[in-house]
């Protein structure tokens, strides 16, 4: 197959993904959210990502191992490390950054929040709805679009569309929790999920392996709603203030993850060896 011809395909590919998981994704949305009882069950649009992905990379592929490959790649520690790292201690910078300018107050009777439940069928669950999103996000279209437009450009395109694939849940949730100022509180956070696309990105282009960036999404899950606030359901976590201000994808995950994107877009190397 030419250039030509493998660029066409994998945009056609991309195409389709694409409609797919937004027609099924804003389905869902709707279908949770015009009855209350269903509403615990919204967090099972986080699949919809990875099936539709592995559904067209099963038509593309006919190949088991090419279509895991992304589950299989050998791990750079490197990403690893990144992955623990970076979203722990950025988390720990917006509750110093809080607490110095006395914007929230640390609320003792939420350590117990800070052990997570890792031993249950809760975690295994949550596990896999990971793979659902990192798999469809990172494993495939990150990976198409890196192909086609380079990390930099592919990085954002995959912002862009996460975000907007969040924000129908976020206001839907934040409606239905009576936040106050919902488009305000769903404009933040599809910002700061478009930012936090770099990081992720880095997580992944490093080896091209799912697993980093799925620890990444795991302890960010953990640790920002239980230190900083459920921005989802407007539950204070260990630091209690404004969520929509202090919360990692609130204002100021938007403004301190900018410097990882600066930091990103100058690196004259943002990929790793990905086959």
């Amino acid at each position: 197959m030419s250039a030509v011809d493998d660029a066409q395909s994998r945009s056609k590919w991309i195409i389709i993904y694409l409609v797919a998981v937004l027609f099924l994704s804003w389905v869902y949305t709707a279908f949770t959210f015009l009855r209350p009882e269903r509403i615990k069950q919204f967090g099972l649009i986080m699949l919809i990502p990875g099936a539709v992905a592995l559904v067209l990379n099963f038509f593309r592929y006919r190949s088991v191992s090419r279509v895991f490959s992304p589950l299989t790649r050998k791990i750079p520690a490197r990403s690893l490390l990144f992955s623990i790292f970076y979203p722990l201690t950025f988390i720990a910078f917006c509750a110093l950054v809080a607490t110095i300018s006395d914007l929230a107050k640390i609320d003792s009777s939420k350590f117990t929040d800070l052990l997570p439940r890792i031993f249950s069928i809760y975690t295994l669950l949550f596990l896999l709805k990971l793979f659902g999103e990192e798999y469809g996000w990172r494993g495939f279209l990150l990976q198409e679009l890196t192909f086609l437009k380079g990390p930099k450009v592919a990085a954002a395109l995959v912002g862009l569309i996460w975000a907007i694939w969040h924000g129908p849940v976020v206001y839907g949730l934040a409606t239905f929790f009576h936040v106050e100022h919902p488009v305000r509180l769903c404009l933040i956070q599809m910002g700061a999920v478009f930012v936090f696309s770099f990081p992720f990105a880095h997580s992944y282009l490093q080896g091209g392996s799912i697993i980093p960036p799925m620890l990444f999404h795991f302890l960010w899950n953990i640790y920002n709603p239980a230190v900083l606030g459920d921005i989802y359901r407007n539950d204070s976590g260990l630091m209690k203030g404004p969520i929509w201000l202090i919360n990692g994808e609130g204002l100021f995950g938007v403004l301190f993850g900018l410097l990882f994107v600066a930091w990103f877009l100058r690196r004259p190397r943002t990929m790793g060896s990905i086959q």
